[in-house]
């Protein structure tokens, strides 16, 4: 993902995830902070979806909609802030694709862990890769930014 896609990126997200709004200054920011967990997903020449991730700690994810400022220097997990694909996008495996090569790529940074909190009924999706919940760990904002139904997922990458 590149600056100049952020519009493509807001656009997925506004369709894909209503209920979470997020400003284009938090997509922004994680690109800026994390350029190599940041991916833009394309089908028949047409942005299809995206995903966000980036260095974490396992103690509480970010709230939505907040600015990092800094990754943290102790961080001990990988986090999978966004994942969001388009209709059209759904059953090529692009999703399974793109989120196996980030936990690729976090295995050699030396991550131990991956996580991320399950929105939308997601929560089979994340299963069928190996995710568990993890429900004694809450957002920086309590959970509540992520709805009642949220779950922190977690998968160890050792």
């Amino acid at each position: 993902m590149h600056p100049e896609d952020l519009p493509a990126v807001m656009e997925i997200a506004a369709r894909v995830h209503p209920n979470f709004p997020e400003d284009i200054a938090v997509f922004a920011e994680r690109q800026r902070l994390y350029p190599a967990g940041t991916h833009l997903l394309h089908g028949n020449d047409t942005a299809c979806g995206y995903l966000v991730s980036h260095p974490w700690h396992s103690g509480a994810p970010p709230a939505l909609n907040s600015l990092l400022h800094r990754l943290p220097p102790s961080a001990d997990t990988f986090y999978l802030h966004d994942l969001a694909l388009l209709p059209a996008g759904r059953g090529t495996g692009a999703a399974r694709t793109i989120v196996n090569s980030m936990l690729k790529h976090a295995r050699g940074a030396g991550f131990s862990s991956a996580r991320l909190m399950a929105v939308n009924g997601s929560v089979p999706f994340w299963e069928h890769l190996g995710f568990v919940v993890e429900d004694s760990v809450q957002a920086a904002d309590g959970g509540g930014s992520y709805g009642e139904d949220a779950r922190m997922m977690a998968l160890p990458l050792d």
